[in-house]
């Protein structure tokens, strides 16, 4: 587990001041989030705890079992691609992956267990390597809870949440549990149904010299889910393969059998030694992961008698190792330490699969594939107190992949292999004044999916496909400052740019591979976080970014960048046994084309928390979203599609349209909390 570059197994205590981070942070855009700070928070969904992190945006366009889509710096992440998320000392994001490079799904995550949020921006961070170009947070596991945890939550659109958490003493060290049931519909016309199930241990024991901890995890669930639909769609009476005929509003369906099933089942071991003048960290890991995801993105398009519902499957083994050595000492009277890192990851997809289905149904096979994924990463960092305002950070990242596909057309099977160098460099100057001043520059990447390193024809056209790069360089840097100037207020400000060699992805919608050209980014992000009194909390982040194709004759635009992304909000917390708060989301418009000449709305929304603490131990709170009912979209696309009943189109066959998801309207939700 990473903070600022520094390893740990402890648990991240609660402070509420960035001020600590004044002389020991690499950057501006760096930060830990407390406990405390996501105790406060309000969320509708698992994945919003990631919008803790300023200038970070988290939508959803389908059903809640599927991983939610993530925006920041200029980047729609889709689901996890260029940004990397660890939880409990394992790897999140899943490269080759059925529905999309790099996919994160954090419905196996329990919110309560996380003893905070450790995040970083850009290619800055040596121990930092795949999908970790626009950012990468860790999220560790708590070691032990002051007092057993038992929560009731119930709301509006069938809500219901039940959470039994707590640790008790075994043996040398502390076994920590948590058990989780779920259970939603949501506002939809076909209702999500979603039910999951998690559960965790982890056992953890040592002292400062050694640490150990032992975790298991486990995370089942499934779903209906309503996709987005084409707006022109809206108020007219559709006809479906299933559901039959019915009127369309906002929360209707196009296709009442999309849906998906996902499990999770994971063990990871952490160790920690510190021997006189190093340090040594070790955390290996084991996952065992699946997804059945049904789709149907542009309905009548492709197949104008049985609908184009798609089904993504995956079936994967992931096994992995991650160790560093840190040497501390001195030149002189300069202080330094050195860091040298191993990182192992081997990804056996028994199954990647795109199948052509009606409801749920499969019609025929697209592309069927046995990935074997493999890499290793070896990694250097030095940090040098050069004098008492000025030290440096200086890094070098090799990584290595390898890929064996076997796909069902042996035209697409294969072997291929690529590396990348990546050097890093920051400069700290300060503090004066409780204020520090940063320079970062780097080069980073991120993969793409195995199966574009091999093709030769498309799978959905059997026309020739040109083979990816299998690794796509980023380069980035920034200046920024970081103050506690300002009794009780801290504040960051960043400068940053990013430019990546092409927009390479596979689409996993289709089965086939796109190349795009490269790609420049830049931005500002202002972060500030005031706690004026101790029950009184403010903080408000703004986030600006400009997201342009380089040399793209159709446009210098690259559709769905995040552009203008803010929040503000505001907690009490235990005043006469009261506590609440309001947090109001900013997401700004995005170009939805690559001329700009179509752009998606922009959306604002207040939650709100009102709660009462009978005592320390038995709080009841009352959360509201989206509290004027703001009729906004979660999300939005531009692009063909087909209705029912359509004459075809001159668009690809279909008609070019924006396709919507819209966010929930105001929702209620009830919590009970006892602790004993």
């Amino acid at each position: 587990m990473f903070a600022g570059g520094v390893q740990t197994l402890d648990t991240v205590e609660v402070t509420d001041s960035a001020e600590n981070l004044v002389g020991s942070a690499d950057s501006s855009n760096e930060g830990t989030i407390t406990p405390k700070q996501i105790e406060e928070r309000p969320f509708s969904r698992t994945g919003e705890v990631l919008e803790l992190v300023p200038g970070l945006e988290v939508s959803q366009h389908s059903g809640e079992g599927k991983a939610n889509q993530y925006y920041l710096r200029g980047f729609q992440l889709d689901h996890g691609t260029d940004f990397a998320t660890t939880v409990c000392g394992e790897p999140v994001n899943m490269p080759t992956h059925a529905h999309g490079q790099g996919y994160s799904d954090l419905n196996f995550m329990i919110p309560e267990v996380i003893s905070g949020i450790q995040y970083m921006k850009g290619p800055y961070y040596a121990e930092n390597g795949d999908f970790s170009a626009a950012g990468a947070a860790n999220m560790p596991c708590a070691n032990v809870f002051p007092k057993q945890i038992f929560k009731l939550e119930a709301g509006t659109d069938g809500y219901r949440r039940a959470l039994l958490a707590g640790s008790v003493h075994v043996g040398r060290g502390d076994l920590l549990y948590a058990f989780e049931g779920f259970y939603n519909d949501g506002p939809w016309e076909h209702p999500d149904n979603y039910r999951k199930l998690n559960g965790l241990l982890r056992y953890s024991w040592g002292g400062a010299e050694n640490q150990f901890a032992m975790t298991v995890m486990g995370y089942h669930g499934n779903w209906d889910s309503t996709d987005q639909i084409a707006k022109r769609a809206i108020g007219t009476v559709q006809c479906r393969i299933v559901g039959g005929c019915a009127l369309i509003d906002r929360f209707g369906s196009l296709d009442p059998s999309d849906g998906g099933k996902s499990y999770r089942y994971s063990a990871a071991g952490e160790w920690q030694r510190t021997a006189g003048n190093s340090v040594t960290r070790a955390n290996l890991y084991a996952i065992d992961y699946g997804l059945d995801l049904w789709s149907d993105f542009t309905y009548f398009l492709n197949d104008p008698i049985n609908g184009d519902q798609i089904q993504q499957s995956d079936r994967r083994m992931v096994t992995g190792l991650r160790t560093s050595q840190t040497w501390f000492g001195k030149i002189g009277d300069h202080e330094m330490d050195n860091t040298i890192g191993l990182q192992l990851r081997n990804d056996n997809i028994a199954k990647v699969g795109l199948y052509h289905t009606v409801a749920r149904q499969i019609l025929d096979t697209v592309s069927q594939d046995h990935v074997r994924q493999t890499s290793e990463a070896v990694y250097f960092q030095n940090r040098f107190q050069w004098m008492e305002k000025l030290r440096t950070i200086a890094g070098v990242r090799a990584d290595f992949y390898q890929w064996h596909v076997i796909s069902n057309n042996e035209l697409n099977s294969g072997n291929a292999s690529d590396s990348i160098v990546s050097p890093k460099l920051s400069m700290i100057v300060g503090p004066w004044a409780k204020t520090e001043f940063y320079v970062n520059a780097g080069y980073g990447f991120h993969s793409n999916d195995g199966r574009g390193t091999t093709i030769s024809v498309d799978p959905s056209t059997g026309e020739p496909a040109k083979k990816v790069d299998g690794l796509v360089r980023a380069k980035g840097a920034e200046i920024g400052t970081r103050t506690a100037i300002i009794p009780h207020l801290q504040t960051e400000l960043t400068i940053w740019v990013l430019n990546l060699d092409s927009e390479l992805t596979f689409v996993g919608d289709a089965g086939g591979t796109e190349a795009g050209p490269p790609s420049h980014r830049r931005g500002v992000e202002f972060a500030n976080y005031y706690t004026p009194t101790p029950w009184l909390t403010l903080d408000a982040d703004f986030a600006y970014s400009w997201s342009y194709f380089v040399d793209n004759p159709g446009g210098h635009y690259i559709p769905e960048s995040p552009e203008g992304i803010a929040s503000a909000g505001i907690f009490v917390n235990n005043l006469a046994g009261f506590m609440g708060g309001a947090r109001l989301r900013y997401f700004g418009p995005r170009p939805l084309t690559e001329d700009n000449n179509i752009r998606s709305d922009s959306a604002t929304t207040v939650d709100t928390r009102v709660g009462y603490e009978f005592t320390k131990d038995w709080v009841l709170a009352l959360d509201v979203f989206n509290v004027f009912n703001s009729k906004v979209s979660d999300i939005e696309y531009y692009y063909p599609s087909r209705l029912q009943g359509e004459a075809p189109g001159s668009d690809d066959g279909g008609y070019n349209d924006i396709h919507l998801h819209p966010m929930n309207p105001r929702e209620f939700r009830v919590t009970l909390t006892a602790r004993f």
